[in-house]
């Protein structure tokens, strides 16, 4: 079965898991099952910050601050959690631990919001133009020795 949803693998430390969908990695964030310290990516090669990565971020984590947030997020996160017995159960094939609401609160507050782009490409454009001088130095300088 072919879908056109984005399949995403999730580093913690050393660990990968995936494929998940959009929407499974939006749930664990929900959950705390991935924390905004974790990593993300597509082809399991190039690794970004969950927090670059906004179409991953749920809209219930962008308003923690206020009461009407946190409230909306504890519903939500609720309802999502597959433990709840409200929820029908569902068998989960691939999970995290959770932590505590309140923690992921303070970690979610302390992240600064999603920005659209990565600074790797920047940073990888500075080390690529830095040693092109260096070796354009090196030449110029090693072809004026007699």
């Amino acid at each position: 079965m072919v879908t056109d949803e984005s399949q995403w693998y999730v580093q913690k430390g050393s660990r990968v898991q995936g494929p998940f969908s959009t929407n499974e990695v939006g749930r664990f964030l929900l959950l705390g099952r991935v924390r905004n310290t974790d990593r993300v990516s597509r082809d399991g090669e190039l690794w970004e910050p969950v927090t670059q990565v906004p179409e991953l971020i749920p809209e219930e984590l962008l308003n923690l601050q206020s009461d009407d947030g946190w409230n909306q997020f504890l519903r939500v996160r609720k309802v999502e959690d597959e433990r709840h017995v409200e929820r029908p159960v569902q068998e989960e094939r691939r999970t995290f631990p959770d932590p505590l609401p309140e923690q992921l609160r303070d970690e979610w507050q302390a992240t600064t919001p999603p920005v659209s782009h990565s600074v790797l490409p920047w940073s990888l454009l500075g080390i690529t133009l830095a040693a092109l001088g260096v070796v354009l130095y090196l030449n110029v300088t090693s072809g004026l020795a007699p």
